[in-house]
């Protein structure tokens, strides 16, 4: 992905990438002293992509990101019959939608299971699976 050439290899990464650094801006970083994992996972290595790549300036990413939340209505967005499911040790929660909204002709409903990470509630069943995500599952079941 780190290279300016098309490669089969990586394509939906670079896609991915390409997504982040037009619209979303949504960067998982690193750089606290407590996390576990790579501490060179940074946000200026994250952004210093989008030049590289795309040649996209690491200062216009505020304006695109901003025009992309208002577009689509940030974290209060109107769709209809959508079922927002979220997990409590899911770090995409925080671009979602999380509280239930009936507006007129609008209506959004969410799940949040406590205890789980993200796309918990669409893997396979098991026996090991916690409480909370069986009663999650047979809320979104029916829709």
């Amino acid at each position: 992905m780190g290279t300016v050439q098309y490669n089969e290899e990586g394509v939906t990464e670079r896609q991915w990438t390409y997504q982040t650094c037009t619209e979303f801006g949504f960067y998982q970083t690193c750089e606290d002293a407590t996390c576990p994992f790579s501490g060179m996972l940074t946000l200026q290595a994250q952004t210093k992509l989008c030049a590289t790549l795309f040649g996209i300036s690491q200062h216009s990413l505020p304006a695109r990101i901003a025009f992309t939340n208002t577009y689509y209505g940030g974290d209060n967005p109107h769709t209809h019959r959508i079922l927002y499911v979220n997990g409590g040790i899911d770090p995409w929660k925080e671009l979602s939608v999380v509280q239930h909204r009936t507006e007129e002709g609008e209506e959004a409903q969410t799940v949040f299971i406590k205890d789980t990470a993200h796309c918990a509630d669409m893997s396979s069943r098991r026996v090991t699976d916690r409480s909370s995500l069986r009663k999650a599952r047979q809320v979104c079941t029916p829709h």
